[in-house]
């Protein structure tokens, strides 16, 4: 399994809100993906999407965007295919709020990992809403390293259980929950820093997951994460 990271030059077509950004571009990565022939690239009932991204930079002191300025959004995905789609076929696509102006494509490499961090906010869903108010720290640890492996299960064609260590600390960065909006509704995520245990099973995880993300919601921009190498 490999990563490969895409730094897209992108520019917006209207001044776009920080809150809303990431809900605009899932919708345009999602629709170019609609409009290939190759339906293997995008398929809507799939438990699990292979790519996710992170927040446009530089971010405005203002918090909006600015429309004709020119951003750099990250794109990751563990698909070959998928890394190749995106950088040949979304400066093509258009839908009338952002237009990608190009970028590279690049791999990134494996060593050990001593900490991810997300740079974008993590998502656990409850029935009743943000996760505080249903379970304790060490549950949603939990739920992240279950997410993960069903993640690895899914991609691999794999049964991984549960018997090792994926993370020696979990850290809060957030005083307060962070909100991203999400088919018009607002979703309450976390930041959080993860130290990464040293096994084989975690390292594999945690490589994996700088392509997927972490959490829920990831092809609408969520638990991208940036990465320390040891």
């Amino acid at each position: 399994m490999l990563v490969y990271e895409l730094p897209l030059k992108i520019c917006f077509l209207t001044p776009l809100p920080s809150v809303c950004v990431s809900e605009k571009i899932g919708q345009f990565i999602s629709g170019a993906l609609r409009m290939s022939e190759n339906d293997s690239l995008y398929r809507k009932n799939d438990r699990f999407q292979s790519y996710t991204f992170d927040q446009p930079f530089p971010l405005e002191s203002e918090h909006i965007y600015q429309e004709g300025k020119i951003y750099t959004v990250r794109i990751r995905t563990i698909s070959q295919e998928l890394a190749e789609f995106f950088i040949g076929r979304l400066p093509l696509y258009a839908d009338g709020c952002l237009q990608v102006l190009g970028g590279e494509l690049k791999i990134i490499p494996r060593y050990l990992l001593e900490r991810v961090h997300t740079l974008t906010p993590v998502i656990v869903k409850t029935k009743q809403g943000y996760w505080r108010n249903q379970m304790q720290e060490d549950e949603f640890e939990k739920r992240l390293k279950a997410n993960l492996i069903r993640k690895y299960n899914f991609f691999q064609h794999t049964q991984l259980d549960g018997n090792f260590s994926l993370f020696r600390r979990m850290e809060f960065m957030n005083r307060k929950p962070v909100r991203v909006t999400h088919k018009n509704i607002s979703l309450l995520g976390d930041k959080v820093s993860l130290t990464a245990a040293q096994n084989e099973t975690a390292q594999e995880l945690l490589y994996m997951a700088l392509g997927t993300g972490v959490g829920e919601n990831n092809a609408g921009g969520c638990g991208f994460l940036g990465y320390r190498f040891r």
